[in-house]
């Protein structure tokens, strides 16, 4: 998906469903910038020290129902940059196309914006006293390329495109920002972020056999919408999609079992462990 020859503005999409850290984004974006200036938008990067890209490693649930997550994480690009207000020198700026880029010749190496960035995307490169960041490969950008981390990905999980390009609206329409909180109103949106989910095993309480297919259902006490999962051949469930904070009703209804009702928060998420259902 390329728009590179429009002249508006651009977001990313990443879609961590699709990531298996395979780590060649990160490769792809050291092979890019280390021992390369793309000035006036950066100086190399050094071979060590810095992630402009980074695949971050979330270990969710606990055993045995474990599932890894993976989160490509550079520069979010901020409409509401918080590096932006706290560089002292006025170095870091916006390109016409919504990337964020720090001047190299105005960069003092103060630090400041490394500290403000609350997603921790700006490093410091002492060699040549500057602070430096995914730039969004500005440079290849203005060549009508994509940036190397969308152009290398097997599994297409970075797009970048014009964000009026019909087709990156129709694979971003239930994307959502990362650290809503931060109120930064990033340029990089995301498909499949960590929701908190509600898991547990069932199993027949008099013969002891794990129980599959049984309905096993989540109402959210504060909006009353409903999430629903059966478990699988094992007896296991998990309840996907759930709103941090909340507070759900749970209905675990057996084929031929006395029903089993409990409210769990969702602080994060949520393992119930093996439950018992009893025989009617």
């Amino acid at each position: 998906m390329t728009s590179m020859n429009k002249p508006g503005k651009k977001k990313f999409l990443i879609d961590m469903e699709k990531c298996t850290s395979c780590q060649l984004c990160v490769i792809a974006c050291k092979d890019e910038h280390v021992g390369a200036d793309y000035l006036p938008w950066t100086k190399s990067q050094p071979q060590t020290g810095h992630f402009w890209i980074d695949v971050h490693s979330m270990e969710r649930g606990q055993i045995p129902r474990v599932k890894m997550s993976y989160l490509p994480m550079m520069c979010q690009h901020c409409d509401n940059a918080a590096c932006v207000k706290a560089c002292p020198e006025d170095a870091i700026k916006r390109r016409d196309d919504g990337l964020v880029w720090i001047d190299q010749e105005k960069c003092t190496g103060c630090g400041m914006c490394e500290d403000a960035c609350p997603y921790d995307v700006i490093f410091m490169n002492q060699d040549v006293g500057v602070a430096q960041k995914c730039t969004g490969c500005a440079h290849r950008v203005d060549a009508g390329s994509l940036p190397r981390c969308a152009e290398v990905c097997p599994h297409d999980v970075i797009l970048f495109a014009d964000e009026d390009d019909a087709a990156f609206l129709a694979a971003a329409a239930d994307a959502a920002i990362h650290h809503p909180e931060f109120e930064a109103r990033p340029r990089v949106l995301w498909k499949g972020l960590p929701q908190p989910w509600i898991a547990g095993a069932v199993f027949d309480a008099a013969s002891d056999d794990l129980l599959a297919d049984v309905e096993v259902t989540a109402v959210d006490l504060f909006d009353d919408s409903v999430h629903t999962a059966r478990s699988d051949a094992f007896g296991d469930f998990r309840i996907t999609g759930l709103r941090d904070g909340r507070k759900y009703l749970l209905h675990i209804r057996g084929p031929h079992h006395e029903e089993v009702r409990s409210v769990v928060t969702c602080d994060g998420d949520q393992d119930l462990g093996t439950i018992a259902l009893i025989p009617q």
